[in-house]
């Protein structure tokens, strides 16, 4: 099987995959060793315990039983698969690659005759199966298995999960494609994989059906009735498959175990105070929750569930890709401007809305509410990603290295085996880490994110290679008939110096565009040590453009500063309160670092240079901030992303000031 991976027309920039970037800084190959060497299995470890492997057993008739745990379990084994795929492509793991070919037969085994997967539906009912697309994850599974598929034959040219899932493909184009059945996917992601699925099989018809879900949203009549229908028959459904549960159970004499547990979903839901379970009704039966409450053009704010609304403005971004609908492009300009400008965090989290996992209106930006989902700042780095390719504008670049230091990256603990779901920006001492969940959809998600990370650093395009973020890696890059070594030393996030140095066969000119990133206070830049003057603009891409030799060197120093962030007048909670950054980062209080204060009602002094030190054993080496408060006494800053990291403690970003 030969697959064409030259799409996206429409794209000013085409992506460099990360298995051409070999990371190699002290601050990210860390993470990805981490990842790579204790993560990944430490994960799997959960995923055996909480049953999604087990599920596959029974659904391929290995071992006799019936699904535990909720419908969309099997989406956390396909987004650990993925990950996994993504360091099989760059290093040789034989126990890790044993793992993964188990994983891939009980898939395959699993799968009935005409192409159907989902251990929910297959060990119970299946005649239920896709009888509601709102609620119960069926197309959500189906995206990441075929996510994962790419991963894994990209990594070891083995068409084994590929046939997989073209086959589900190809039975969700005989069942939706041009309007046989109705609905739309509840938790959008198999638009995405379908575009993916598209452009490397060529079989137009994966497009089309991404395109007929995107364009179903907002147009399905009478809508509340549909939604209203679609969660009483859940209830149904979960009613039966616990009654199965107890049945099996009965029959074979086993004790109580995971699948008698409280529904994930009931048990959230009664967790909500009564304002917060009226707001998720509401936004259920106004379609904001699944970002069908207007056709895709039309969009104008993000609302609902912020995961779901990254993984939809991401495949409308793919779908602009392919076909270039202007109309898409400029509802995802509009999108992304409001909730930068009204509905985000300091950090780049989304999310301040408890009941949905979602929007809020405009400036409602509670820093005790922020959820901050880590999937949704994984999901606000992707489609970012997709706007810089499709545009080549800075901002987006900028935006994915602030959430990449900052929301994404407190997700997952130092030593890699704890992680958060949701991230306030201010805490009590009862917050702490978990190894995992019982929605696990968070730690497979940073590890396919940590180990893929390459992709975010470098695109091409006819003019040359553009320069997105600052991480030590050695890559190689095809430029017309040359392929460029390319390497690029860098202190990030502690330090803003960066080398670059070129390797060429042969000379060539062409463009490099390097990002001054928008936190830069200034920038030096030398070309094989002479001072390069032009066009040095925070926040913009500076082209140079020249005939390029081999061993020519770049020498960028952007010049970082610690400082004082006034927040948007707006935010009601915010006013007469300061952040601290520095660089890319955002800095916290955490009270352990501060004895002699409260951090909660210290006042700082805004008119205050502050200092910053490293400090290589703590947290894993850090760059802290010190500072004074109003009454003289010290306080110390660390980086959001390093919080929780020693047990729980008090912690807030926004500060009281003078």
């Amino acid at each position: 099987m030969i697959y064409n991976t030259n799409k996206r027309p429409f794209n000013k920039l085409r992506p460099v995959s990360f298995e051409n970037v070999n990371i190699n800084d002290d601050f990210w190959s860390k993470r990805q060793r981490i990842n790579r060497e204790i993560s990944i299995l430490h994960q799997y470890e959960k995923l055996e315990q909480d049953f999604h492997i087990d599920n596959f057993r029974v659904a391929s008739g290995i071992k006799k039983g019936i699904q535990k745990g909720e419908s969309y379990f099997d989406s956390d084994l396909y987004k650990w698969l993925e990950a996994a795929s993504y360091i099989l492509h760059t290093h040789k793991k034989p126990d890790l690659g044993k793992k993964v070919n188990e994983i891939v037969d009980l898939i395959s085994n699993s799968q009935t005759k005409d192409g159907y997967i989902n251990t929910f539906y297959s060990t119970r009912f299946l005649q239920k199966r896709f009888t509601n697309n709102y609620f119960m994850h069926e197309m959500y599974c189906a995206g990441h298995l075929i996510q994962a598929a790419i991963a894994h034959h990209n990594a070891t040219r083995s068409n084994n999960l590929m046939n997989v899932a073209i086959k589900f493909a190809d039975l969700l184009v005989k069942l939706f494609l041009d309007g046989k059945r109705k609905g739309i996917p509840g938790h959008e992601e198999i638009e995405m994989a379908l575009i993916e699925l598209y452009r490397i099989t060529e079989n137009s018809k994966y497009l089309c059906l991404a395109e007929e879900f995107i364009n179903r949203r907002g147009n399905i009549s009478n809508f509340k009735t549909y939604a209203i229908n679609q969660y009483l028959d859940m209830i149904s459904t979960l009613s039966i498959a616990e009654k199965k549960n107890k049945e099996y159970q009965k029959a074979v004499e086993t004790p109580l175990d995971i699948s008698a547990i409280e529904s994930e979903v009931a048990e959230w839901v009664s967790k909500l105070t009564l304002k917060g379970q009226l707001f998720l009704l509401k936004e259920n039966l106004n379609g904001n929750y699944i970002q069908s409450n207007v056709p895709v053009r039309d969009i104008i704010k993000p609302v609902g569930h912020a995961v779901r609304a990254m993984y939809l403005f991401c495949g409308m971004a793919d779908l602009y890709s392919e076909k270039g609908d202007n109309e898409l492009l400029h509802a995802l300009r509009r999108v992304w401007l409001k909730m930068v400008k009204a509905r985000m965090y300091l950090t780049g989290g989304i999310g301040s809305e408890k009941g949905t996992e979602g929007f809020q209106k405009d400036f409602a930006l509670e820093n005790e509410d922020s959820y901050s989902e880590t999937c949704a700042a994984i999901g606000n780095m992707m489609w970012n990603l997709r706007m810089l390719q499709i545009t080549s504008n800075c901002k987006y670049a900028d935006l994915i290295e602030s959430i990449m230091y900052n929301a994404m990256l407190v997700g997952q603990s130092i030593d890699g085996l704890e992680y958060t779901y949701d991230n306030p920006l201010v805490s009590n001492d009862k917050y702490k880490r978990s190894e995992w969940f019982r929605c696990a959809c968070c730690p497979p998600n940073v590890a396919r994110t940590v180990s893929s990370l390459g992709k975010y650093i470098y695109s091409t395009s006819e003019k040359g290679i553009w320069i997105h973020q600052y991480i030590g890696n050695n890559a190689n890059i095809v430029l017309g008939s040359n392929t460029i070594k390319l390497s690029q030393k860098a202190g990030f996030p502690w330090k803003g110096d960066i080398n670059i140095k070129l390797n060429l066969n042969k000379s060539q000119k062409f463009s490099i565009f390097l990002r001054i990133p928008r936190w830069s206070i200034e920038t030096e830049l030398k070309i094989n040590g002479e001072q390069h003057y032009n066009g040095l603009t925070s926040g913009k891409y500076v082209e140079i453009i020249r005939n390029w030799l081999n061993n020519d060197s770049l020498d960028i120093t952007f010049k970082m500063k610690a400082k004082f962030v006034k927040s948007d007048q707006r935010i009601k909670n915010n006013r007469g309160r300061v952040a601290i950054s520095n660089g890319p980062l955002i800095y916290c209080l955490e009270q352990k670092d501060n004895q002699d204060l409260d951090i909660f009602t210290t006042i700082i002094k805004k008119e205050q240079d502050l200092n910053v030190k490293y400090q290589p054993e703590l947290l894993g080496g850090v760059n802290i901030i010190i500072g004074k408060d109003s009454s003289g006494k010290n306080f110390t800053a660390i980086p959001y992303y390093a919080w929780s990291n020693r047990g729980a403690d008090k912690m807030q970003i926004w500060h009281l000031a003078d």
